[in-house]
């Protein structure tokens, strides 16, 4: 199965970065690249433009994947009820290891702890 690429939003850790490329995964995090204070249009032309699957916790993201007439790039919407690191990181990796994620590069993904929806 090919890895996703992943670019983490900067309401994800860094800590969430190291974690998922320990797991094997091509990931860029806003925030180790110091541009955690860009708007989401321009985070969504960096992952458009360098392939990446958009991680976030900001529920915009999804309403600009589903309003963009082109589908040219992914968005996980992270929905969780414990947002502490550890959690992140246990869902996340559970989700990106399973068969569900094997075609998510152009899709909407929702999240949950208990619960996974792609559009």
């Amino acid at each position: 199965m090919r890895k996703v690429r992943l670019l983490l939003d900067a309401n994800l850790s860094p800590e969430t970065a190291i974690f998922l490329r320990k797991e094997g995964f091509d990931v860029k995090s806003l925030i180790e690249e110091a541009i955690g204070g860009i708007e989401d249009e321009e985070v969504v032309r960096i992952a458009k433009k360098e392939r990446h699957i958009v991680v976030t916790f900001d529920l915009d993201f999804g309403e600009i994947y589903y309003f963009a007439h082109e589908k040219r790039f992914g968005v996980i919407v992270l929905r969780l009820d414990d947002q502490r690191v550890e959690n992140v990181n246990l869902v996340l990796g559970r989700f990106l290891q399973s068969r569900q994620s094997k075609d998510i590069r152009k899709k909407l993904v929702i999240l949950r702890e208990t619960e996974v929806r792609v559009v």
